[in-house]
């Protein structure tokens, strides 16, 4: 098996880490990677097509954490909680992937895999909502409202105290505890 495309986008991480987005060149990421100044342009052809396969991966963890919350347990009160933390868990974890995520200026948009990976984690959050709403809760709004509103806060919410602004006043707090508090209180209030 060839690891040498997993070892260019593993690059891609230290790269962003170090030089940020911008930072990011064929040539820098393939020497980061070990490898020839040329591979990372034999692999994915150019910058755009780097960033494509760069952030397909960073969707597809993202889904299939998300997809694990919801097997993880027949609760999907709990299962949307759990799909939270893990959002925010995989911010600290992969903290470049995070930040470039929503940078699709980067990248070819138009890139079958890169839609299919979004879709997994749009369809991920939405079965955990619509598994909730047919247990009752919030089940007279709009599920695209629900999925708009819930996604926007809790990738807000992630956005925010990762780049400092919520985390100085929450000083000393668990980031992931205090997602899971406040995002509780904001499902609450929409039931």
């Amino acid at each position: 098996m060839n690891d040498t495309p997993t070892r260019l986008l593993d690059a891609v991480d230290r790269v962003i880490a170090d030089h940020g987005p911008s930072g990011v060149t064929l040539r820098r990421v393939g020497t980061e990677a070990g490898l020839s100044h040329t591979a990372a342009a034999h692999y994915f052809k150019d910058k755009p097509g780097l960033f494509a396969a760069y952030l397909t991966r960073a969707y597809n963890q993202v889904g299939e954490r998300i997809e694990a919350a919801a097997a993880s347990t027949d609760d999907s009160y709990q299962a949307m909680l759990d799909a939270a933390a893990t959002y925010a868990e995989f911010a600290i974890e992969s903290p470049s992937a995070f930040s470039v995520m929503q940078r699709l200026e980067l990248t070819h948009v138009d890139t079958p895999d890169l839609w299919s990976a979004r879709e997994r984690c749009y369809f991920g959050v939405a079965a955990i909502l619509v598994r909730q709403q047919e247990a009752g809760w919030a089940a007279e709004r709009d599920i695209r409202d629900l999925i708009a509103l819930t996604w926007a806060f809790v990738h807000g919410f992630v956005e925010l105290w990762v780049s400092g602004p919520l985390a100085a006043p929450y000083d000393g707090e668990d980031f992931v505890a205090t997602l899971r508090r406040v995002f509780d209180d904001l499902l609450s209030s929409l039931a």
